[in-house]
């Protein structure tokens, strides 16, 4: 079975980069614009890992961490942070890069934190 992935990323050109690394790793996506759609998403299809934009219209990506970790059931899942803001403070992420990023440094987390 491929891992599945959720994006969360609300700059079209960035949700569109990202999704195209992660497919041609040759993992399933589901992309969304923002954290209120991941949680859903997260409810709905059970991704085995999230990466996510810390700045995002509503609730920011470090809350959605800390949502996914206080679910027992979703506590084990991979969150990493990216944000051209600098590493927030305290985060709940598994791991943060900075924007713009190298890409060979989201494939390397993807590789630590999914069977490829």
């Amino acid at each position: 079975m491929t891992a599945l992935c959720l994006v969360v990323e609300d700059e079209p050109a960035i949700l569109r980069l990202v999704t195209m690394v992660v497919q041609d790793l040759g993992f399933q996506v589901i992309a969304v614009p923002d954290a209120e759609a991941a949680l859903e998403a997260i409810a709905r299809e059970k991704p085995q890992v999230v990466l996510t934009d810390v700045r995002l219209p509503g609730m920011d990506g470090v809350e959605l961490a800390r949502r996914i970790r206080s679910d027992p059931a979703l506590a084990g899942v991979p969150v990493l942070l990216m944000s051209a803001y600098g590493e927030p403070r305290d985060h709940d992420g598994d791991g943060f890069l900075s924007k713009p990023f190298d890409l060979d440094q989201l494939i390397e987390f993807l590789r630590r934190h999914l069977p490829l």
